[in-house]
């Protein structure tokens, strides 16, 4: 028998700046100021968003800024012409605060700025609103607007890559965050299973395979959806879990 048990010593606790940011991080899901951000910042970021076997790859100069346009464009429209996608994409909506207070999940429209509607006009405006050729022109130049471009790559498509690159995220998140960047998710040329080997090929990437495709830049702080609290999304365990195995 082997024991899990790792032996844990007392300390003092530290209050790092990405610790301290923790609160303050959002997707922003909003147009920015344009503007770039400074060769150290830029330094800072790639740092704290590259990890074992995961790479962050910064993209700055219009050039390869466009290349991403293009291939979140084309992933937008399979998306958003798919019945699926949509169908799935209104029931994370959450149309006016009342929704969002009793649910305590999902996507606040009041995070893009759209105004609180009653439920059943928002579903009608949803679909009489997201039109493809719109939602593309909007994407386009958010994208633009952006001082750039991260894209996390692994060297192995696995589980434990996955996760990694979710960490490097994560850690590239809090370091923007406690700079003043924003930064959001356009993930639609990863999303679209068709779409990642050509996109990985016009950025150079090699044998890499992009995971994750995030814009960054200053602008305004957003409103917040609203989330629940820890108990009550995380159950204690039925059967008492044993520090040894067999």
């Amino acid at each position: 028998m082997a024991s899990c048990a790792l032996p844990l010593d007392s300390g003092s606790a530290i209050a790092t700046p990405l610790f301290e940011a923790i609160p303050h991080r959002q997707c922003s899901r909003t147009e920015y100021d344009g503007q770039p951000i400074s060769a150290a910042e830029r330094h800072l970021l790639t740092t704290a968003g590259t990890g074992d076997g995961v790479r962050v790859v910064m993209l700055t100069q219009p050039t390869p800024i466009e290349t991403v346009v293009d291939y979140v464009v084309r992933g937008n429209t399979a998306q958003l012409t798919n019945p699926a996608f949509r169908q799935e994409l209104k029931t994370w909506i959450r149309f006016n605060d009342g929704v969002a207070k009793r649910t305590g999940d999902g996507l606040s429209g009041r995070t893009t700025g759209n105004p609180a509607a009653p439920s059943w006009l928002g579903k009608l405006l949803f679909k009489l609103l997201l039109r493809v050729q719109p939602e593309n022109e909007k994407v386009a130049r958010y994208i633009r607007r952006s001082a750039g471009i991260a894209v996390f790559v692994s060297d192995q498509n696995d589980r434990a890559h996955w996760v990694e690159a979710g960490r490097c995220y994560e850690r590239f998140a809090l370091q923007a965050t406690a700079l003043g960047i924003r930064n959001a998710f356009v993930n639609q040329p990863v999303e679209e299973a068709n779409l990642r080997p050509d996109f990985a090929q016009a950025l150079g990437l090699g044998t890499g395979r992009p995971d994750l495709v995030v814009r960054f830049g200053r602008g305004p702080e957003m409103p917040r959806s609203l989330r629940r609290p820890v108990d009550a999304v995380i159950l204690p365990p039925s059967i008492p879990l044993s520090p040894e195995v067999n």
